[in-house]
C-alpha cells in the first residue's frame, strides 16, 4: 500500500498533538523525511494549529471563548437589571402623612440622578453586549 500526502495530512493534527501510536509516528516521520517540501509545509501547519487551537487539544480554545462570552453576558444581564431598577426608582412612591407621594414629583433632582445613572448603566450594558458578540482577533 502506498501512503499518500492526503493520508499523512489527515494524521498531522493527531501526530503534532502526540496522540498517535508508535507505528503511526514512525510512518509519518518516514514520509516527512522523504518529502522535505511537505515536511516544511507540515511544520507551518503545526505552527498554525498551536496558534489557533486544534481539535486534538480537547476544545480548550472553544471552552475559553465560551467562558469569556458567558461571563460577559452574565455581567451584561446584571447591568441591565440595575439599569431597569434605576429607571423605575424615580417612579417609586412613599407614604407621607397618610398620602402617597411620588419621588419624581417630590424630588426632581433625585429623579434626575436616577435617570442619569440608568442611562449610564444602559450604555454600559450595550458596550458589554458588543464585547460579548464581537469575535476577538
Amino acid at each position: 500500500m502506498t501512503v499518500t500526502r492526503d493520508v499523512i495530512l489527515d494524521l498531522l493534527p493527531l501526530y503534532f498533538a502526540g496522540q498517535v501510536s508508535a507505528d503511526t509516528k514512525t510512518l509519518v516521520d518516514e514520509f516527512l523525511r522523504t518529502d522535505p517540501d511537505f515536511a516544511r509545509m507540515s511544520q507551518r501547519f503545526d505552527t498554525l494549529l498551536k496558534a489557533h487551537g486544534t481539535p486534538a487539544d480537547g476544545g480548550a480554545a472553544e471552552r475559553r471563548a465560551f467562558e469569556r462570552t458567558r461571563r460577559l453576558l452574565k455581567t451584561r444581564n446584571q447591568t441591565i437589571g440595575m439599569a431597569v431598577a434605576y429607571s423605575l426608582l424615580p417612579f417609586a412612591f412613599f407614604f407621607r402623612n397618610g398620602q402617597i407621594e411620588w419621588i419624581m414629583l417630590r424630588r426632581p433632582s433625585v429623579a434626575a440622578t436616577f435617570a442619569f445613572t440608568a442611562l449610564v448603566l444602559w450604555v454600559a450594558a450595550w458596550i458589554i453586549n458588543r464585547r460579548a458578540v464581537t469575535p476577538r482577533s
